[in-house]
């Protein structure tokens, strides 16, 4: 190789400069970025890859249910008042109204004066009082039917009373009759004969 020599500064022998120039076919190239592509784009700061979320999102809390209120326990009906109670109301509603009995029209079995309605306090007062023993005692006045049976129409108005009682909830079998025939009519403040109810 021939000596180059040159005029420089100070005579200073120039050196030689080599090059080397490295030469990659492209095919490998894209080989490699291929290859390696995923593990490169993961590294480089500018990938496009889609940024993993810094927090994970939690499913939606569970609601509790709304509680009911608790029914109150239901409080026990009163007890039912006693057969000596009853009587005593009995004889109370008898004397507000002004009578001894449940009163009917002489010769009938129409109700008369308060008749009626203190046949249905009766029925209010009897209905559903357990163990009370009744006894009713139907009066007639002598003398108000043409055939002289009054105990027969005593005994009709018994029946009637009965009846209504009984629809009242007073258990038939708890119901007697008996029947009294007056020897002269009352006096007129009576209203007329009546049915006493007797409670035992």
């Amino acid at each position: 190789m021939a000596r180059m020599t040159g005029g420089g500064r100070g005579g200073r022998p120039l050196l030689p400069l080599a090059v080397a120039a490295v030469v990659i076919p492209a095919a490998v190239t894209a080989f490699g970025f291929t290859v390696y592509g995923e593990e490169i784009t993961g590294a480089l700061p500018f990938s496009s890859t889609p940024a993993t979320p810094s927090h994970l999102v939690k499913p939606p809390t569970k609601l509790p249910l709304p509680t009911r209120p608790t029914p109150e326990p239901a409080q026990p009906p009163p007890p039912p008042p006693s057969p000596e109670l009853v009587r005593q109301n009995v004889l109370s509603l008898f004397s507000s109204n002004g009578v001894k009995g449940i009163t009917f029209a002489p010769g009938t079995t129409d109700h008369v004066g308060r008749g009626e309605a203190v046949q249905t306090g009766v029925g209010n007062l009897l209905g559903g009082v357990p163990g009370a023993v009744v006894t009713l005692v139907a009066h007639a006045w002598n003398g108000e039917t043409v055939t002289h049976r009054c105990d027969v129409l005593a005994m009709r108005r018994a029946a009637l009373v009965r009846d209504f009682l009984v629809a009242r909830g007073v258990p038939a079998e708890a119901i007697s009759t008996e029947v009294v025939v007056d020897p002269v009519w009352g006096p007129p403040s009576d209203g007329g004969p009546q049915v006493d109810v007797l409670v035992g």
